[in-house]
């Protein structure tokens, strides 16, 4: 009995041992379980507190002056490896209870998204002007120029079509002209032949004795016939040993008529060759006119149909708080009744068939008169016999005069019955104007010539500005860099803005630009687009030239610059222009930006200009005028606005812009942004020897960390906590992997 006791007793001590063993094994599990999962969230942590202390270090001149993040030359591997040895460093002290003995195992840094690569650069560029940029864009710009949206439009096409009819106008007349010398020309051919036949011109013609006169027309032929043949008889007649008496007069007769003969002979054969060919270039030249004219009725007809003005049309309707007030006395209405009144350029069809006709008129008279000149020469070639007609001669003399006269009086001279001149007054009755616009337009190109000068002026620089080529090589290799970094083709280049000496190019080249700005004013409107943070960016954190310096030459177009002028050249002094134009030159960029402003100036000017010569009425000379007014203001424009730092914009708008105003509007036009970004790199690169290219923005790092385990790791193992993630068990020891990313 005592036995069996001890047996069960014994029993229940193993199974209350195995209960016990299973309650601490289950117990241990479940303690080693929480220090891992502390460890990992410690792991994770530090890691993160890792990453975010290396790219705290970022360099501080880029964020003081450029507004942009990057690592700085600290290197980030030592950052990393400082913040995690210090953090799991727990003292000497031998008293302490460590529940999470972390041990740092191995751990790495990945550095990337260097801040000299477009979309990371656009993406700071982006961040740092989002709150910036679309109001300073929308309030200083678009409001500036939201009231002349209208009439520019209107100078815009109205320009437009002017400018191409004037062409064709001028091209016309100018093969109305050449039609009507050629047939001058050809009338000129014939112009001795009546003199030459008889002079002066008479219904009748007396005999005369033979050597009576000198023998100088073909009707003193004809008069001297009828005693010729007798005296040339009576010689004949005479015997062998009679002297003939007449045989002088007979000689000389001969000779002085054989010489006017031959004199006829040849304005005939001139006459065959030249009059054909001239009136051969008349006809051609009046099928010029005629399509040119037809090439005019061409754009008339589509004078209301020009694209590429939608944007006038969308900044004009932008509702912009706080903008400027509608302009005021600028008539949109005025300037498109100019265009009204455009078909008066136009030649009628009746007017150019009847001109054809003249041509036609005087190739049939030709033909009539050579007709009849050739029966003369006939009958006068029978003058050195015998046997010719003395009233045959003189019949044909009389006509022959009489259609010589005929066809010099039409064609040759000047005089109240010339054909050529009745055609050359219907031609002036629509040129009425074309004086007065012939002036304006000399004294256009005069004041062009004059603004020409002021660039000139710039570019001669070039020879002392030497000093500055060194950096601007520099520059340039930092930017070709910056291509080659983003794989981005150099392409072609922008090739600058010359001023034009023809007012009506120099006009619509304004014109255009004004096109491309209100476009692209549009195109900002309808969507915040990241070219314009970057633009906007531009414009705050890189330095414009000084346009003061050039008060002197624009008030004196054509004057030397000095050499304080040449020292400001410099890339420091003018990085707005060169990330706008992009000349790898000391005088390029600020020529360049002259030369546009101007035009810009051109453009409104010429608008004012069209309103205030609307009512001269012949279009054309409305266009000379506008554009001599818009010259002579826009000079005088450039050199207040380098006096003085601003210029209204409009005398119809009464807003002040800056020379900081327009490049903000010629990074709009120029808008090749991937080119804009890598000059911007450069500069930054230049003016602070930091590499942006070397420069990361993005961090990625991975720690491993291991803890000892306390109790069962075969059964942790076993358990498969592990399992399924980077995180093992190696002999008693847990290892756990964790990364973290940071971007700036």
């Amino acid at each position: 009995m005592f036995g069996k006791r001890r047996s069960e007793s014994g029993s229940v001590s193993i199974f209350l041992i195995g209960v016990l063993a299973m309650i601490f094994a289950f117990v241990a599990l479940f303690i080693d379980y929480a220090r891992i999962a502390a460890m990992k969230a410690q792991s994770e942590r530090l890691v993160r507190a890792a990453v975010r202390s290396v790219m705290s270090s970022y360099d501080p001149e880029l964020q003081e002056r450029y507004g942009l993040f990057a690592h700085g030359s600290t290197s980030g591997d030592q950052i990393m490896a400082g913040v995690l040895n210090s953090t799991m460093d727990k003292g000497d002290r031998s008293d302490r209870f460590d529940l999470l003995p972390l041990q740092l195992d191995t751990s790495s840094l990945k550095m990337e998204r260097m801040l000299g690569e477009y979309d990371i650069f656009n993406r700071e560029v982006s961040e740092e002007m989002k709150y910036k940029a679309p109001i300073d864009f929308s309030l200083e710009l678009v409001s500036r120029f939201k009231p002349l949206s209208e009439s520019m439009k209107e100078a815009s096409d109205t320009v437009d079509v002017l400018g191409k009819l004037q062409k064709l106008y001028d091209k016309r007349e100018e093969a109305l002209d050449q039609m009507l010398a050629a047939q001058r020309k050809a009338g000129q051919s014939l112009k001795e032949a009546p003199d030459l036949i008889m002079k002066p011109a008479g219904g009748a013609i007396p005999d005369q004795s033979l050597g009576s006169s000198e023998v100088v027309t073909a009707a003193d032929i004809a008069a001297q016939y009828e005693d010729y043949v007798d005296k040339v008889i009576q010689d004949a007649n005479r015997g062998e040993d009679e002297e003939e008496q007449y045989s002088s007069e007979i000689q000389e007769h001969n000779r002085s008529s054989g010489k006017v003969i031959s004199r006829l002979q040849g304005i005939q054969s001139s006459a065959a060759k030249s009059h054909a060919k001239e009136l051969q270039n008349a006809l051609e030249y009046w099928e010029e006119a005629r399509s040119s004219n037809d090439k005019m009725k061409e754009v008339i007809a589509e004078a209301g149909n020009r694209g590429g003005t939608e944007g006038y049309d969308q900044v004009g309707s932008a509702i912009i708080p706080g903008a400027a007030p509608e302009a005021s006395g600028s008539d949109p209405a005025a300037i498109h009744g100019i265009r009204d009144g455009i078909d008066q350029l136009l030649l009628s069809d009746s007017l150019l068939q009847e001109l054809n006709d003249v041509i036609q008129t005087q190739k049939q008279d030709y033909s009539a008169f050579n007709n009849q000149l050739s029966t003369l020469l006939s009958s006068l070639a029978e003058s050195s016999g015998v046997q010719g007609s003395s009233g045959r001669m003189k019949n044909e003399v009389i006509q022959g005069v009489s259609a010589a006269d005929r066809y010099v009086h039409d064609y040759a001279v000047s005089g109240s019955g010339n054909k050529l001149d009745r055609v050359a007054g219907q031609l002036q009755e629509h040129r009425g104007s074309d004086k007065e616009r012939k002036e304006k337009e000399k004294q256009s190109k005069a004041k062009l010539s004059e603004a020409a000068g002021i660039l000139e002026s710039i570019n001669k620089l070039d020879q002392k500005v030497k000093q500055h080529n060194e950096e601007y090589q520099e520059l340039q290799q930092y930017y070709d860099d910056s291509l080659t970094f983003n794989k981005e083709d150099a392409g072609s280049e922008y090739k600058g803005t010359d001023l034009d000496h023809d007012p009506y190019d120099a006009g619509k080249s304004a014109m255009k630009q004004t096109d491309s700005v209100y476009g692209s004013m549009a195109g900002m409107m309808s969507g915040i687009k990241d070219e314009l943070f970057q633009n906007e960016y531009a414009a705050l954190y890189f330095t414009h030239f000084d346009l003061g310096l050039l008060k002197d030459a624009a008030a004196s177009p054509g004057s030397r610059l000095g050499d304080a002028v040449a020292d400001e050249m410099s890339v420091s002094h003018q990085e707005l222009e060169y990330i706008v134009y992009g000349f790898h030159n000391p005088v390029g960029n600020v020529s360049a930006a002259y030369a546009e402003i101007f035009a810009a100036r051109l453009a409104v000017r010429t608008m004012e200009g069209l309103v205030k010569n609307s009512k001269l009425g012949n279009p054309l000379l409305v266009l000379a005028a506008a554009l001599l007014y818009g010259v002579e203001m826009a000079m005088a424009d450039m050199v207040k606005l380098c006096r003085e730092g601003s210029v209204e914009l409009s005398s119809y708008v009464k807003i002040q812009m800056t020379y900081r105003d327009y490049l903000r509007l010629f990074l709009l036009i120029h808008s090749d942004n991937e080119k804009k970004m890598s000059r911007m790199l450069a500069l930054i690169r230049l003016n602070t020897g930091i590499n942006p290219a070397e420069r990361a923005t993005y961090a990625s790092g991975e720690v491993r960390i291991g803890m000892r385990l306390w109790f069962l790791p075969g059964v942790i193992q076993m358990a498969g906590y592990a399992g399924g993630s980077p995180d093992n068990v190696e002999g008693n020891r847990y290892y756990v992997t964790k990364k973290a990313d940071f971007a700036y």
